[in-house]
């Protein structure tokens, strides 16, 4: 079995499926007059069953004794699909920014406006997130250019660990944005996708810094996106659904070079540059 290609496979159709479990349950089982979800409804056995199922696959199909324990060995990839993948999940990255730091900004004014009314605390976070996703777009896709060269870098290396940071801050102001809310069932999706893609990308950098842990790396970077892709369905605001989107494609393209430099097959040997034959020629 291509592992490579199936698990990234099943973390999507998992997301998906997941995604119209998730509207289903807020069709049918939300009350809005209460604001309370109907107990014992189906769509919610039904939701929470399919994420216990994908999480027991992943954490029994990525079990494997021995693997890289380095980044480029890990990592490496010679196909310029994954090189596109995070190219796409850096610019998503900095949108994600942007779009923290514009609701920072319009936080802040609605705080000096009414200081007694407002929280100083949601727009600091957002616009804190906001600069650490641009640095974290960058980390991401020095380290996919690392990846592909198979070359370490000191200023790639640097960047590194951002999109962990940035992943964390956004957990903590996903937590101040709904820390008032009650119900967990309304949010809980979105934060347990944050906090698996900001634990995701921790054990990602970890490979740079000699604290290789495979197995959770590649259980939380599938299932990851597989809960950020349900919880597109909250329809959440601008940047959170920026965020879910880059964060889960990054995570997702790392875990499939993971998975099959880990599992296999090999890579194809990669041609040498003209400059190169044309020396082996002469």
């Amino acid at each position: 079995m291509r592992k490579d290609i199936f698990l990234p496979s099943l973390a999507l159709a998992g997301g998906i499926g997941g995604f119209f479990l998730r509207r289903w349950q807020l069709a049918s089982a939300y009350v809005p007059e209460t604001g309370l979800f109907t107990r014992g409804a189906p769509a919610t056995f039904a939701l929470l069953g399919l994420l216990a199922l994908l999480a027991l696959a992943f954490a029994l199909l990525t079990r494997h004794k021995e693997g890289p324990e380095d980044f480029l060995p890990a990592f490496r990839s010679p196909e310029a699909g994954q090189m596109a993948a995070l190219v796409i999940s850096w610019l998503l990255m900095t949108l994600a920014g942007s779009l923290g730091m514009m609701a920072g900004f319009k936080g802040l004014r609605l705080w000096r406006a009414a200081p007694d009314m407002y929280q100083l605390s949601v727009p600091v976070s957002q616009l804190l997130t906001g600069g650490l996703c641009v640095l974290g777009g960058f980390g991401v896709l020095y380290m996919g250019r690392m990846a592909y060269r198979e070359r370490l870098g000191r200023a790639e290396c640097w960047f590194a660990p951002f999109p962990a940071f940035a992943a964390l801050i956004w957990l903590f102001a996903c937590h101040l944005q709904h820390g008032t809310e009650p119900v967990l069932m309304k949010y809980g999706f979105q934060l347990a996708a944050a906090l698996a893609l900001t634990l995701a990308h921790y054990f990602l950098a970890g490979f740079l810094f000699g604290r290789p842990r495979r197995h959770l790396t590649l259980f939380l970077s599938l299932l990851g996106p597989a809960v950020g892709i349900t919880a597109l369905a909250d329809r959440p605001d601008w940047f959170t659904s920026a965020a879910l989107a880059a964060f889960s494609l990054s995570a997702l393209t790392f875990a499939r070079a993971l998975l099959r430099n880990t599992f296999g097959p090999p890579w194809p040997e990669r041609m040498p540059p003209v400059e190169e034959e044309n020396m082996d020629d002469a």
